[in-house]
C-alpha cells in the first residue's frame, strides 16, 4: 500500500476539501505528493500510508481534521495541483513535438527506404482495405478499421474526434 492508494480513497470518499489532498497524493510532482503526505500525516498522526488510511476509514473525526487542514492550506494545495497539471501538459507537448520531429525526419531522410516506408505502408493498407471490402460478402467492421488505421494516421487522423471535427467544419 502506498500514498497513491490513500489519495485514491480520499478522492472517492472524503468530500471536497480532502479530495484536493487526495489529488496531491496521486500526482507526479514530488513536492505536491510531499505536501499531501504532510497534511494526511498531520490529520492522522501516522507516517505510514496503511495506518493513515485505516485511521481515515475508521474515524470520521480524522477526515474532518484533514478537511480543516486542507481549508487552512487551500491556496498551497491549489498551487501544487496547478503545478502538477502544468507538468502533465508540458510532458504531453514535448511528446507531441518529438513525434512530429521523428515524422519530419523520416519524411526528409536521404535514404529512400526510410523516406518511402510510411507512405508505402499507408497505400498498401488502403489497397488491402478496398480489396477486403470488395471481395468479402460480409466484411468485418473491426478488420476494416484495422486496415484503415495506417492510411488514416498518415493522413493526420490520429483520433476520432479530429475526424468528426473536420467533417463538421467542412459542412456549410
Amino acid at each position: 500500500m502506498g500514498w497513491g492508494d490513500v489519495g485514491d480513497w480520499l478522492k472517492g470518499n472524503a468530500g471536497t476539501g480532502a479530495a484536493l489532498v487526495g489529488s496531491l497524493l496521486t500526482g507526479n510532482v514530488p513536492g505536491a505528493v510531499a505536501a499531501g503526505v504532510a497534511l494526511v500525516s498531520s490529520a492522522t498522526g501516522s507516517n505510514d500510508p496503511a495506518q493513515a488510511l485505516q485511521a481515515l476509514q475508521s474515524d470520521p473525526a480524522t477526515i474532518i481534521r484533514l478537511r480543516e487542514l486542507a481549508i487552512q492550506d487551500e491556496a498551497s494545495i491549489r498551487e501544487h495541483i496547478r503545478a502538477m497539471e502544468e507538468a502533465r501538459l508540458v510532458d504531453a507537448q514535448k511528446e507531441q513535438e518529438q513525434t512530429q520531429l521523428t515524422i519530419r525526419g523520416g519524411d526528409t531522410a536521404e535514404d529512400v527506404v526510410v523516406r518511402r516506408t510510411r507512405p508505402l505502408q499507408s497505400w498498401l493498407s488502403l489497397c488491402a482495405a478496398l480489396a477486403y471490402v470488395f471481395t468479402k460478402q460480409d466484411p468485418s467492421t473491426e478488420v476494416l478499421l484495422l486496415l484503415l488505421t495506417l492510411p488514416w494516421a498518415y493522413a493526420g487522423l490520429r483520433q476520432i474526434g479530429k475526424g468528426i471535427d473536420s467533417f463538421k467544419a467542412a459542412k456549410p
